[in-house]
C-alpha cells in the first residue's frame, strides 16, 4: 500500500511496483531519485504492469463498419442544418447578380468532399449521387468555383464551425478526461511526417544554432495542428493550427484547455506528453479542477518553483510510478487519433492559401467526429440525439495565433 500523495514531510514510501524507497526530506536525495526514475522509465527499465486488453465486440464492429458511409453522409446533412438553425446569418448587402447559393448546401458539400477525398471537379459530379441523403435543394447546382471559394467564405466557415461544437454534444456530460498532442499534416504526396520529422526538426535546430533564415519549402510542406482528445469516447474537443510545423506546442495548452472547460460538464484529467511540458500549464491544468499527467523529461527538476501543483504531481510520479503511468497512458487514446486522421483523409491538404488550409483542417476534423459518432452509437450504444443550441457564435481564429 502506498502512501497518499502530498503526505507530510519525513514520511517515505515505497512502491508495490518494484519502486525504491523515496524520501521526502532533503532536496539533493529527491531530485537523485526523480531523475533515476524518470530514466528507467524512458529507457523501459521499470517493470510497468500493462492494462489487461478489452474485449472487442466484433459483431456491434461490423455493422458500424457496414454502415458508416450512408450513417455518415445523412447525419452531416442532419448536423449542418442543426447548425443553421443555431444562429442567423447575416443578410448580404454587397451580393450583385444572381441570388447566392445556399450557405447550408454549400457547407454540407464541403464536409461530403473532404469525407470522399475528391478534388473539386469531381466532386461536383458526387453531388448528383449524393445530393437527396444530403438533404440538399434540387435547385443547387453549383460550379467547381464555388467549392473551391468555400474554403474563404466567412459564412460556411461559420457553420463548418457550428457544427464542430454541434459533434461533441452527445458526449459532452459523459466525457472527463482528455489528452493534447500536435501533429503534422503533409501537403504534397511526397512526405510523410513520420519520416521526415527527425530531420526536418534536426536541420532546424542546427539552422536555429547557426542564425540561418528558416527554408521557406520547408516550412510549407506540413501543416501543424494540437489536438485535445477525449481518451473515452475519442471525440476532438478542441484543437489550434500553429504559425509552422516547428512551433512550439506550450502556448497552444491555455486556449485549447479553456475550450474544453467551457464546453464539457466537466475535467477530471489532463494528459500531455513532454512537448507541453511547463510549470504553467500544470498549473493552469490544476486550477481547471482537473488531475494533471505530464511526462517529466530526463533534466527536469522536482522544484516547484511557484507551481505547487508541479510538484505534487513529480512527487506522486517517484511515489507510485505504476499508478501514475496508468493514469498517464491513456494519453496513446490522442495518438490513435492522429493516426485515424491520416488513415482516413489519405490525400494530402490540397489548398494553397493559407485561409483554405486552415478551413480544410477544420472541414476534415468535423468528418472525423461525425464518423466517429456513428461507430460509438453501434459499438458503445451513445445516442445520437443532435439538438440546435441557440448561442451567440464567435468565429475562432483558426489561424496561428
Amino acid at each position: 500500500m502506498t502512501a497518499r500523495p502530498g503526505s507530510s514531510a519525513g514520511r517515505s514510501t515505497s512502491s508495490s511496483a518494484g519502486s525504491e524507497r523515496f524520501t521526502l526530506s532533503g532536496s539533493g536525495l529527491q531530485q537523485d531519485a526523480f531523475k533515476a526514475r524518470v530514466e528507467s522509465v524512458r529507457a523501459g527499465e521499470f517493470p510497468y504492469l500493462s492494462k489487461r486488453r478489452t474485449r472487442r465486440d466484433w459483431s456491434s464492429y461490423d455493422a458500424a463498419q457496414e454502415s458508416e458511409f450512408p450513417e455518415v453522409i445523412w447525419l452531416v446533412g442532419t448536423i449542418v442544418c442543426k447548425a443553421s438553425e443555431s444562429f442567423r446569418l447575416p443578410p448580404r448587402f454587397d451580393a450583385v447578380g444572381r441570388e447566392p447559393y445556399s450557405k447550408r448546401d454549400v457547407a454540407r458539400l464541403v464536409l461530403a468532399q473532404q469525407y470522399e477525398g475528391r478534388c473539386n471537379r469531381v466532386s461536383i459530379g458526387l453531388l448528383s449521387l449524393l445530393r437527396p441523403h444530403l438533404g440538399i435543394a434540387g435547385t443547387f447546382h453549383p460550379t467547381y468555383k464555388t467549392l473551391e471559394r468555400a474554403y474563404e467564405d466567412p459564412d460556411v466557415i461559420s457553420l463548418l464551425n457550428e457544427a464542430f461544437f454541434i459533434t461533441q454534444l452527445p458526449v459532452k456530460d459523459l466525457e472527463r478526461d482528455f489528452a493534447l498532442d500536435g501533429t503534422c499534416h503533409p501537403t504534397t504526396i511526397k512526405q510523410n511526417w513520420e519520416t521526415s520529422k527527425d530531420e526536418i526538426l534536426r536541420l532546424d535546430e542546427s539552422r536555429k544554432r547557426a542564425g540561418a533564415k528558416e527554408r521557406r519549402r520547408r516550412r510549407h510542406e506540413f501543416e501543424k495542428t494540437v489536438l485535445a482528445v477525449g481518451t473515452t469516447f475519442k471525440i476532438i474537443a478542441s484543437f489550434a493550427r500553429t504559425r509552422s510545423p516547428f512551433s512550439n506546442e506550450c502556448p497552444y495548452l491555455r486556449p485549447l484547455l479553456e475550450d474544453v472547460v467551457d464546453l464539457y460538464a466537466m475535467v477530471a484529467k489532463v494528459c500531455v506528453d513532454s512537448g507541453l511540458l511547463s510549470r504553467e500549464n500544470c498549473t493552469l491544468i490544476e486550477r481547471a479542477g482537473a488531475l494533471p499527467r505530464m511526462f517529466p523529461k530526463k533534466d527536469s527538476s522536482i522544484k516547484t518553483r511557484g507551481s505547487p501543483a508541479w510538484r505534487k504531481m513529480m512527487v506522486e510520479f517517484v511515489e507510485d510510478t505504476q499508478a501514475w503511468l496508468r493514469e498517464y497512458h491513456s494519453r496513446s487514446i490522442v495518438e490513435t487519433v492522429n493516426s485515424t486522421l491520416k488513415r482516413m483523409f489519405v490525400v494530402p491538404l490540397r489548398k494553397r492559401l493559407v485561409e483554405r488550409k486552415a478551413t480544410e483542417l477544420l472541414a476534415r476534423i468535423v468528418v472525423y467526429n461525425v464518423r466517429q459518432l456513428v461507430y460509438l452509437e453501434h459499438t458503445r450504444g451513445i445516442e445520437i440525439d443532435i439538438q440546435s443550441v441557440p448561442k451567440h457564435v464567435t468565429l475562432m481564429n483558426w489561424m496561428a495565433h
